[in-house]
């Protein structure tokens, strides 16, 4: 990378005209978190940087009706402070408000981070675990993606040239139906090990609906249905969730490395259930 070309659209269209122009040489900065060390260390794989910072009206935070939709320039700071994100769907507050540091929360963007595909990035978990909308811009005008199936792999989405996201969709649950997010690091700043996701509804103090999402213990987010399946029909005891937290470490399938073994990645994923199950089950009971 002997040039870097910067330039910064200010709508949408010339943004995706630029990305379809420019193809795999080009690289979208919103928040830059992610891409600027990259280009500081010379290992960026792009000649031009599209700067989309002076999109007008995308840092947009609302409810439309059952969806909260948050746009492309919202930062996670802005996603943690919101109180109409703690109100309608407080895990995503509580995602945000753990990525990173202060600057990493302050500069990163949420759809930024959708749009990634790290696979130990917290955003993607939530996404694909509620099946959030991804709405997405291109030449032609644009489409909707669903999140359950927009991750491929490592660093690997639906996304094809020239395509941006431009907002993300939640669904707003209703009462009886509670979702948290947890995560385990080494220490406060760094990329999490193990991330899960965690949605329940309760109906009379049953469980009538579950999912599970496991991140970071492999290439994308990883829904672990046989052991949301344990929960449905039951009443969510402590000796319930025990068990479907160890029918979630059972199942996961992570690769040993530098942060842990096989064993240990497995041990840490159940503790991690267990904790994302109990603040579920406390949230669809009412107490946040």
């Amino acid at each position: 990378m002997a040039t870097l070309r910067y330039v910064a659209p200010e709508t949408v269209e010339r943004a995706c005209s630029l990305l379809a122009e420019y193809g795999d040489d080009a690289a979208v900065l919103s928040g830059g978190q992610s891409l600027l060390p990259t280009i500081r260390r010379r290992t960026a794989a792009c000649d031009v940087l599209v700067d989309i910072n002076d999109l007008d009206g995308r840092s947009f935070v609302e409810r439309d009706d059952d969806q909260l939709r948050v746009g492309c320039l919202v930062r996670h700071a802005d996603v943690a402070d919101s109180s109409l994100v703690r109100e309608t769907l407080p895990a995503l507050a509580d995602l945000a408000g753990s990525i990173g540091d202060v600057q990493v929360r302050n500069q990163g963007t949420l759809c930024g981070a959708v749009a990634h595909g790290d696979p130990a990035g917290d955003p993607p978990v939530l996404t694909a675990l509620l099946d959030a909308d991804v709405v997405v811009a291109n030449t032609d005008g644009g489409r909707v993606l669903d999140g359950r199936s927009f991750y491929a792999g490592d660093h690997r989405t639906a996304l094809e040239t020239g395509e941006l996201v431009t907002e993300v969709r939640f669904p707003v649950t209703d009462d009886g139906t509670g979702v948290a997010y947890e995560k385990w690091t080494p220490s406060g700043e760094s990329y999490p090990v193990t991330t899960v996701g965690a949605l329940v509804e309760l109906d009379g103090g049953t469980v009538t609906e579950a999912a599970l999402t496991t991140g970071a213990l492999e290439s994308k987010p990883t829904p672990m249905d046989e052991a949301a399946g344990v929960l449905l029909g039951e009443e969510p005891t402590d000796e319930v969730l025990d068990r479907v937290a160890r029918t979630l470490g059972e199942n996961a399938s992570p690769s040993a490395d530098h942060e842990g073994s096989v064993a240990f990645k497995r041990e840490l994923a159940t503790t991690v259930a267990r904790d994302a199950l109990g603040g579920a089950v406390a949230r669809a009971r009412g107490v946040q």
